[in-house]
């Protein structure tokens, strides 16, 4: 745990965003990104665990995660598509699925997040509290409004989905990766490793107008030929 300066656990959503209105307070979920920070500072958190934010609530055609659910919870819940479930319990090692939280991924806005491009391509919305729904696209493109609190995610669960991924071993998180959905509406397809958060790109141009981020792991050029290879077998997947 990073040295905090305060600690808050409230009961409330409403008593939550109270506090989140203070100076130099932030949200705590699972705290897998707080607890990787152990700098002194003069930073204060609010705690969501008492909240009731963790279920997983399921229709024909609709499922919601609440932004405390775990992703230990999103991979072992029988109420999550195969193709989602399985992209869930790639994501991060398995100490920290047990802690990481929906909310706290989509708050991170991970480029190599394999399950936020998912939830992309399942047309994922933000719920929350302090703020007005918006899609997940927006949150990762504008970030959460300053003192709000992400409540719940609520994403379209029909549909096939199928995925393609290369990293420097089987257990490395991918350098880049692809996920496609067939549902109802057509073909989605989305990208890791490419932009600055995981996108989505049109199915028929889906290296158009990309300028990856180059590092040790593959430079732009490389990263580039890997998402066309990789689209290419996601996409061939579904057919």
């Amino acid at each position: 745990m990073p040295l905090v300066a305060a600690y808050f656990r409230p009961d409330s959503l409403d008593e939550a965003l109270a506090l989140l209105a203070g100076p130099d307070r932030t949200v705590l979920g699972g705290g897998t990104t707080i607890n990787s920070d152990r700098q002194r500072s003069d930073l204060e958190v609010v705690d969501l665990q008492a909240l009731g934010l963790d279920s997983i609530e399921s229709s024909q055609t609709e499922m919601t995660i609440g932004a405390t659910a775990t992703l230990a919870d999103l991979a072992g819940s029988d109420q999550v598509p195969d193709g989602l479930r399985g992209i869930a319990q790639r994501e991060l090692p398995s100490t920290l699925r047990t802690l990481a939280t929906i909310g706290g991924l989509i708050a991170s806005a991970d480029p190599d997040s394999m399950l936020i491009a998912a939830l992309l391509v399942h047309g994922a919305n933000v719920e929350m509290a302090g703020s007005e729904a918006m899609s997940l696209a927006t949150v990762l493109a504008t970030g959460v409004p300053s003192g709000a609190i992400i409540t719940a995610v609520r994403i379209d669960r029909s549909g096939v989905l199928c995925h393609a991924a290369t990293g420097r071993t089987p257990a490395d998180v991918p350098i880049v990766a692809a996920i496609a959905r067939a549902g109802e509406a057509g073909i989605s397809l989305a990208l890791t490793g490419v932009a600055s958060t995981p996108i989505t790109v049109d199915p028929d141009d889906p290296v158009g107008g990309l300028q990856p981020p180059g590092d040790f792991r593959g430079s732009s050029g490389y990263r580039l030929g890997l998402a066309g290879v990789l689209a290419a077998r996601a996409l061939g997947g579904l057919r």
